[in-house]
């Protein structure tokens, strides 16, 4: 899975990065782990390599970042951001 790359804008302000997508004109704002995955995701990843890697970045245990990885990356998918 990765991004919706070619209609999608975001800018990484402050720890917070703010997603604009162009044909629907929302906007989304992602914060703390949320972030490095939305930027992960700008390559084509499967969700054991995302886990992987905030596992290695940040001090957590491997059940929360995985449910809140899922989470993020469904939310993603329902609001069309994914390719």
């Amino acid at each position: 899975m990765r991004l919706r790359t070619a209609d999608i804008s975001a800018r990484t302000i402050g720890g917070e990065t703010i997603v604009l997508d162009l044909p629907s004109s929302q906007y989304f704002a992602v914060t703390g782990i949320g972030s490095r995955v939305f930027e992960l995701l700008t390559e084509e990843r499967t969700l054991d390599d995302l886990v992987a890697t905030i596992l290695a970045e940040y001090d957590a245990d491997e059940t929360t970042v995985r449910r809140d990885v899922e989470a993020f990356v469904d939310r993603l998918s329902q609001a069309k951001l994914l390719a």
